[in-house]
């Protein structure tokens, strides 16, 4: 069940985040759709696979199989077992290759975003009367923005 503070903590955040990070993570939601949709099919290909290796017979007489017989001019059912490899292999490469791409884009944004909001809290903290700085140690500020942000970059924008 997801934290129920999550959501506004999630808007409160997002109005901090520049407008070229949220195009970033607009287009990251739809990397993470076609990642969706390659797993998908990567796995829904398991058993079509598996039926290729034990009955060829019954696949290369399936008549949706017909026009790729036809196209690659096989003669006998056991020569479906190698194209239909190659095809699995093939799936299951390019939903590995979109999960790492996926897994890349979202940790370089999350960094890349923490990093934003951590230089914008110190330029605020910079910024501040004299009178504030005299006040507080600056290694318990800066203690304190590295801290926070690391948090926010590992328990909200990451997930």
């Amino acid at each position: 069940m997801p934290n129920p503070l999550l959501l506004p903590l999630l808007l409160r955040l997002w109005v901090h985040i520049n407008p070229r990070r949220r195009v970033q993570f607009g287009l990251l939601f739809l990397v993470m759709i076609l990642a969706s949709f390659a797993e998908v099919i990567s796995i829904g290909a398991v058993l079509p696979f598996l039926g290729i290796l034990t009955a060829p017979e019954q696949v290369y007489q399936y008549p949706l199989m017909q026009p790729v017989i036809q196209i690659l001019a096989l003669t006998e059912p056991k020569q479906l077992i190698l194209p239909l490899t190659i095809l699995f292999i093939t799936a299951a490469l390019l939903a590995g290759v979109i999960r790492l791409t996926l897994l890349y884009a979202m940790t370089r944004l999350s960094f890349a975003t923490g990093a934003e909001l951590s230089i914008n809290i110190y330029r605020r903290t910079l910024y501040q009367e004299y009178e504030v700085h005299v006040s507080r140690n600056s290694s318990e500020i800066i203690n304190g923005i590295i801290t926070k942000t690391t948090m926010v970059i590992g328990k909200v924008i990451s997930p």
